[in-house]
């Protein structure tokens, strides 16, 4: 196989049967928007997994944030929930990470079967769109 510049190809489906330049151009906007999409989620499950550590639960009375050593070490009463509200969180945080997971595979093969059609515009589209994905998340990210 090699990549071909043109404007026929048919993406993931039968019905994404493009056969016109403007179709191209909608269907690399979309490749490209959904690749922001993927990595934008990317983003997201880091964060989500940075709010579930242990470290991050631990915040004393004033709202700011505390090192599990300093918790530990304070003599006052702990300021942890109840061993039951912990572990549901945490649950609830685990099974919202796990469904991000499942979009970002679901996404991730649909944008390599995209990369596959040997099409150069939808490639460069996957690139553009992971490069303007990071530059968007990665602050977003550094924020938190």
């Amino acid at each position: 196989m090699h990549f071909t510049v043109s404007e026929h190809v048919t993406l993931l489906f039968d019905f994404w049967n493009v056969q016109s330049p403007g179709g191209m151009v909608a269907s690399v906007f979309i490749v490209l928007m959904f690749t922001v999409f993927y990595e934008l989620l990317k983003i997201w499950k880091i964060t989500l997994n940075d709010k579930s550590s242990p470290q991050s639960s631990a915040v004393s009375e004033s709202g700011s944030r505390q090192t599990l050593e300093d918790t530990a070490s304070e003599p006052s009463e702990p300021m942890t929930p109840p061993p039951g509200s912990r572990k549901n969180r945490w649950l609830l945080f685990h099974a919202v990470q796990s469904l991000i997971h499942i979009f970002q595979v679901i996404i991730s093969y649909m944008l390599m079967l995209c990369v596959m059609s040997y099409n150069v515009w939808i490639f460069l589209g996957i690139l553009i769109g992971s490069g303007i994905g990071y530059f968007v998340g990665y602050p977003l990210l550094t924020k938190n």
